[in-house]
């Protein structure tokens, strides 16, 4: 039996698409440890994995980025996170002695806590693959930030001087690579997917069926033309657009299923009109099964889960690198089309939605896309990989190349 540890930063968006390979890892007898904040102990717990607990900042982060319109929010400040989190766990991680350390890529705390323990690593991704292109996507944002860039080097030179780690640049948050990298997309959508080796393991997706109906009233959705809204976890605190969309749509034939999260109060909203379901959580994966639409900000696990269902997608991406690399995407490949959120007024998007639904290639595609998902294997491929890569390592074979296939 193996031991593995996962790390992740809080974020259910994050942290859902690990909970199946745990899982599963579990069921075919691996020991899994998964550290994260309280609020995740009952859903790690679920797993059978055992809970660790540590205190973040992050949300104090993610207030300040909002607050300030950060266009990168948090990658610049990661590091800072890594200082608050590493004292936490260091020596609870040591003396578990763990074959193999899973971490997502934003998680720093997991990087660097493998590279002092000198413990096998993998990277988890939820977004694109990042290559020295997409970069400059983020280094334009970054640019913007000048104060975060400051902290992210200043937050280095305290890192490096407590731990003795060796240096690393902003870029190297998306460059950085292990001898294992699971990364929940096919790989038909990674940009530049060719210059991607077999130490990428692109997985489709970790999706499993989730009993998560909450008392949503489902049955209303039978025999409706169906349309989900969500902005996602994290930057949600979005009334605007909120509005906006309950503008768009209002009286028109669309069954509407709007997600507003926790950070918008329902008397921000206008007018909730008779054809809108409007709450501040939904249980996403299910109500997408009844989707002839979605429209999104951009975030991955929103638009892979869009497109396990064959559902095609309007996507409007805030200012931020990886959801504007997604849209591009998503448009590049013909499963939907993007709009600029700055220009956008109710009559475009109502005239955008009625374009997509109308139109049966965007469906084709989405379909062929659904079928790439299925076929990359999803959570029992990656938990094939990761007990591959351990196996390696404890059978002490050198080398960085790992087979996935």
């Amino acid at each position: 039996m193996a031991k593995y540890i996962f790390i992740n930063i809080p974020s259910h968006s994050h942290v859902n698409s690990t909970l199946p390979i745990v899982q599963e890892l579990v069921a075919r007898g691996e020991e899994v440890i998964y550290y994260l904040t309280d609020s995740f102990q009952q859903t790690v717990e679920a797993t059978g994995a055992t809970f660790r607990r540590y205190d973040s900042k992050i949300e104090q982060i993610n207030k300040a980025a909002t607050a300030a319109g950060k266009p990168v929010g948090l990658p610049m400040y990661m590091l800072d996170e890594a200082l608050h989190v590493i004292p936490q766990i260091l020596e609870s991680m040591r003396a578990e002695q763990p074959d193999c350390i899973v971490y997502d890529i934003l998680c720093l705390s997991g990087r660097i806590i493998a590279e002092l323990l000198g413990v096998v690593a993998t990277t988890f991704r939820i977004i694109i693959a990042f290559d020295q292109r997409l970069t400059q996507v983020f280094l334009t944002n970054a640019a913007r930030d000048p104060l975060g860039q400051v902290t992210f080097q200043d937050s280095m030179e305290k890192i490096c001087e407590v731990y003795h780690i060796q240096p690393f640049d902003l870029l190297s948050i998306f460059l950085h690579e292990e001898p294992l990298n699971l990364v929940t997309i096919p790989r038909s959508f990674q940009v530049s997917e060719a210059s991607f080796g077999e130490q990428f393991c692109f997985i489709g997706s970790a999706i499993t069926e989730r009993r998560e109906h909450a008392g949503f009233p489902l049955e209303e959705l039978e025999g409706q033309q169906v349309l989900y809204i969500s902005h996602g976890t994290v930057y949600n605190d979005r009334a605007d657009f909120f509005n906006l969309c309950l503008n768009a749509f209002a009286d028109t034939p669309w069954k509407v299923v709007m997600s507003i999260g926790d950070k918008v109060h329902p008397d921000q909203l206008g007018s909730i009109p008779d054809n809108f379901l409007v709450r501040s959580y939904v249980p996403q994966l299910d109500i997408l099964k009844y989707a002839k639409l979605c429209i999104t900000h951009g975030g991955m696990a929103t638009i892979i889960e869009s497109l396990s269902q064959a559902v095609p997608l309007v996507v409007i991406p805030q200012m931020t690198s990886d959801v504007m690399v997604n849209a591009r995407r998503v448009e590049e490949l013909g499963l939907g089309i993007m709009f600029d959120e700055k220009s956008l007024n109710a009559e475009q998007l109502r005239a955008g939605v009625e374009r997509v639904s109308n139109d049966p290639t965007f469906y084709a595609r989405a379909g062929v896309m659904q079928k790439d998902i299925e076929e990359s294997g999803g959570y029992k491929r990656g938990a094939d990989a990761l007990q591959t890569l351990v196996k390696q390592f404890v059978e002490g074979r050198e080398g960085k190349q790992v087979s996935v296939l």
